[in-house]
C-alpha cells in the first residue's frame, strides 16, 4: 500500500487502519476483502479478520463500546466510536457475509481556509461563503457519498459562537460549545422509544436556537425543516445526497412528497425558504465546489439557478 505502510495485528489491525492520516473510508466485505480510500480511490488492504465469524464477533464488540445494539434481531446498526461512523450489517438473511462501511472524519476541523488551499474552494467562494454564514442566509450543501458535504458544513461553522441547535442521524459534525448536539434516537427492543429527526426539529425549536444545523435530510424531516425556516428560523444549513443543481431540485421534490406535501407547496417552500444551494463533486481525485445555486420558481416549476462565484 504505496505511502501507507500498515502494521498488522490481531487486535489493533482495525485502529492502525482507521487512524492513518488521509483516510476517509474504510469497507470490509466480510474477512476476505478488505479496502480503504486515502483521497485517490480505494485501494485493497490485507485482511483483517481471519474468519467472517471473528468478524461479527468483533461488530458486535464494537456496537456495544458505542452504547448500540446489533444482533440476529436487530442486524443493521449505525454507530460512532472515536470520531469514525460505522455503518454494520451481520449476515442473517440479509447479506451472505458480515459487513463494514466505516467514515473517518478528520480529528481537526478544517476551516474553510484550509478548503480552500486544498482546492475545495475557490477565493471568490470562500469570501462568498463566508458572506452569506454571517448573512444568516439559509443554504443546502448537496452532492454524492464523500464528497466532503460534511466536513464543508462543520467549516462553514467552526468559528461561531452562537447556538446552534445540530441535529444528526449519527453524530457527525461534533460542534464545540454553546452548540448543542441532538441525536435521533432508535427504538428498544419493544419497539418502543424511538425519537426520530422531524420531532428533534419540532424540539429544537423551543431551545431557543440561534441557528438549526441537521446533518443530513433523508425523508420527512425536511418538511418540518422547510417550516421552521419559512417561519423566521433563517441561517439553517443542511446537507442532501444529489448529484447536480438540477438533481438536487429534483430531490426536494420528492423529499417534499415523502413529507405529504403536494409538489407545490413544496416548490414554493423551497423558494421561499432555501437561498442557496451549494454543490460538491469530485474531479478525478480532487473533491470541489462545482456550482452554487439559488432556487427560483418559474413557469416550468422549481429550478436551481446557477450562480456565477
Amino acid at each position: 500500500m504505496a505511502n501507507h505502510v500498515l502494521v498488522r495485528s490481531e487486535t489493533n489491525a482495525l485502529w492502525q487502519i482507521i487512524q492513518t492520516p488521509g483516510i476517509t473510508d474504510l469497507v470490509i466485505d466480510g474477512s476476505s476483502l478488505t479496502r480503504a480510500d486515502f483521497g485517490s480511490g480505494f485501494q485493497v488492504l490485507a485482511p483483517i479478520y481471519k474468519s467472517d465469524q471473528e468478524m461479527v464477533a468483533a461488530i458486535v464488540e464494537l456496537a456495544l463500546e458505542a452504547g448500540s445494539r446489533i444482533d440476529i434481531a436487530k442486524p443493521v446498526a449505525d454507530f460512532v466510536i472515536r470520531g469514525a461512523r460505522f455503518h454494520a450489517v451481520l449476515p442473517f438473511g440479509l447479506s451472505e457475509k458480515p459487513l463494514l462501511s466505516i467514515r473517518v472524519h478528520a480529528p481537526e476541523t478544517k476551516t474553510l481556509e484550509v478548503l480552500q488551499s486544498s482546492g475545495m474552494l475557490t477565493l471568490s467562494q470562500l469570501a462568498w461563503l463566508n458572506e452569506q454564514v454571517r448573512g444568516g442566509k439559509s443554504m443546502v450543501v448537496c452532492g454524492p457519498t464523500g464528497v466532503g458535504k460534511t466536513t464543508l458544513l462543520r467549516a462553514l461553522l467552526q468559528d461561531s459562537n452562537e447556538r446552534i441547535i445540530c441535529i444528526e442521524q449519527t453524530p457527525e459534525l461534533f460542534l464545540d460549545a454553546p452548540a448543542i448536539s441532538l441525536t435521533e434516537r432508535q427504538a428498544n427492543q419493544e419497539g418502543a422509544g424511538q425519537i426520530e429527526l422531524d420531532e428533534l426539529i419540532v424540539h429544537a425549536l423551543r431551545m431557543r436556537p440561534d441557528r438549526i444545523v441537521v446533518g443530513e435530510v433523508r425523508s420527512k424531516e425536511f418538511r418540518v425543516l422547510l417550516q421552521a425556516i419559512n417561519n423566521g428560523h433563517s441561517g439553517t444549513l443542511t446537507t442532501l445526497h444529489a448529484t447536480s443543481l438540477a438533481s438536487s431540485a429534483e430531490r426536494f421534490l420528492v423529499l417534499g412528497l415523502l413529507g405529504g406535501f403536494a409538489t407545490e407547496l413544496t416548490e414554493r417552500l423551497v423558494s421561499q425558504s432555501i437561498d442557496f444551494v451549494v454543490q460538491l463533486g469530485r474531479v478525478k481525485s480532487q473533491r470541489l465546489v462545482t456550482a452554487i445555486g439559488r432556487p427560483v420558481l418559474s413557469a416550468a416549476g422549481l429550478q436551481i439557478e446557477q450562480l456565477e462565484i
